[in-house]
């Protein structure tokens, strides 16, 4: 056999066998290395990823730092430029610098594969590649070429474009990512063809995440922290000491950990024992409480027993709801409670923030009145954010006083973002406005927790107690004043 005869043969194997072409041709920089440029051999988590790339249309990478995710995609680039003629790959990246560096990785891969092609001009007989700063093209002699093009982030970027791959790099911090997906699948949206790389480690509310944990479509790849095989439990343990607030997002065990919040969540006190199955026992008093906008209306009914526990035991959550449709979607929602558990259900109080009662420059009249026009009268709570937080925050907490339970997991918009929503940069007591979507349900339970004082009477069972020796002894030394506060505090005693 000539030597085009033995390359075309290894060729006809390496289509069809990418993991070893990335093992026998593919390289990548190892910083730590005595020799910067390394021969690509394929960790365990890694070769499963580049299966589930071959095997999948699209496909989102979810991944610790520092794993080579970005070198194992650019050595498949490779492998798509030099093995098919005529392809071409759309690279994304946060900025220009970014999009340049993937071109020169690719550069790198390219150049230490004289089997197969040559830097250069075109070559009578041999495949040959030309680097740009933002473009790197294979020729293929008498055949089209194939081509990798790199876009700083940008809506408009790839609209002109028919693409085989599209890469998005670091997606998660990618701006306008939303813009920018709505423009770029179009590219590779083809009955029987295209493929969509996206990788990145987690961001809170992006659009990353947001396709991570939807349904949808997507080949969900997860890379946890110890895919490096040199990285021990040890080496762990030192860098959760060095970046005790950030190690959930850069250094992730599980899924579940990359979307906790990074900087620390600002309620670590949810879990799903603020779930329960066991409705409030004895009398209660039902509250309503909402937060609304346009953009979100967050309604909740909660139910208060006589010990001042708490039980959310229904949640309605819409946009684009006018006060009307808000006001009667309500009232139909409480209507059909009362109809199925009784009057115990209809709210005492509609609790909604101080903001509703801002009157309006065109109608002079408040969102308060408008609601109470459409048939529920509102009663204001308080506004102050961080009264609010710790107010909520103490009703979660695990302890022998009164607390707050979800009944049945009525409420998965707030368990969500209860889990999500990180403390504010600059004021740790507070959670952040950002992603603002994440606010409208902690706020509407804000409103709650900061407001009721009274909880269901109690019934004549549980107004007398029996007292222990010790409790009559405490009553018998105190002041009048102290013995109200013991009676209030044991109930009153069964004399």
């Amino acid at each position: 056999m000539t030597i085009d005869e033995i390359r075309e043969k290894e060729k006809e194997y390496c289509r069809g066998h990418v993991d070893y072409f990335i093992e026998t041709y593919g390289h990548y920089e190892d910083k730590d290395a005595p020799e910067l440029i390394q021969p690509f051999r394929l960790w365990d988590g890694q070769r499963k990823a580049l299966q589930g790339i071959v095997d999948n249309r699209l496909n989102i990478i979810l991944k610790a730092r520092q794993l080579g995710i970005t070198w194992l995609v650019v050595n498949y680039v490779a492998w798509l430029l030099t093995m098919f003629n005529g392809r071409t790959v759309i690279g994304m990246s946060r900025t220009e610098d970014e999009a340049k560096e993937l071109v020169r990785r690719l550069d790198m891969v390219l150049s230490k594969m004289p089997e197969f092609l040559t830097f250069g001009k075109a070559t009578k007989g041999r495949v040959t590649y030309e680097k740009f700063s933002l473009d790197l093209v294979v020729h293929y002699p008498g055949e089209p070429d194939s081509v990798f093009k790199c876009f700083p982030s940008s809506p408009g970027a790839t609209r002109s474009f028919t693409a085989d791959l599209l890469i998005f790099d670091e997606w998660a911090y990618q701006e306008a990512a939303d813009e920018i997906w709505a423009s770029a699948f179009p590219v590779i949206n083809r009955p029987t063809g295209g493929k969509v790389i996206g990788l990145s480690t987690n961001k809170r509310g992006s659009l990353f995440e947001k396709i991570y944990t939807g349904d949808n479509k997507f080949n969900k790849i997860f890379l946890p922290w110890y895919t490096d095989p040199r990285r021990t439990k040890e080496w762990y343990e030192d860098t959760k000491r060095e970046i005790p607030d950030t190690v959930f997002q850069e250094y992730p065990e599980t899924p579940e950990q990359a979307m906790l919040v990074p900087g620390g969540a600002f309620f670590p006190e949810v879990d799903d024992d603020i779930f329960t199955e066991e409705p409030l026992k004895g009398p209660v008093v039902t509250y309503f409480v909402m937060d609304y906008g346009l953009d979100m209306l967050a309604a909740y009914w909660i139910q208060v027993d006589s010990e001042k526990n708490a039980q959310i035991i229904y949640e309605f959550c819409r946009p684009n709801m006018t006060i009307s449709q808000a006001a009667e979607e309500i009232i139909s929602i409480t209507n059909r409670m009362v109809d199925m558990y009784g009057k115990s259900y209809r709210p005492e109080y509609y609790l909604a923030p101080p903001d509703l009662w801002n009157r309006s420059q065109e109608s002079g009249k408040s969102r308060a009145i408008l609601f109470g026009e459409c048939g529920l009268p509102l009663t204001k709570s308080n506004n102050s954010l961080k009264d609010g937080c710790a107010a909520v925050k103490e009703y979660l907490r695990k302890n022998k006083g009164p607390h707050l339970t979800i009944l049945n997991r009525c409420a998965p918009s707030l368990y969500n973002s209860l889990r999500k929503i990180q403390k504010d940069k600059k004021r740790p007591e507070i959670y952040a406005n950002d992603p603002h979507d994440l606010t409208h349900y902690p706020d509407a339970l804000r409103y709650f927790c900061i407001y009721w004082t009274v909880g269901a009477e109690k019934s004549k069972s549980e107004k007398k107690r029996k007292w222990h020796p010790s409790q009559w002894e405490d009553y018998y030394n105190a002041s009048p004043t102290d013995q109200a506060k013991l009676i209030e505090m044991w109930g009153e005693p069964d004399v």
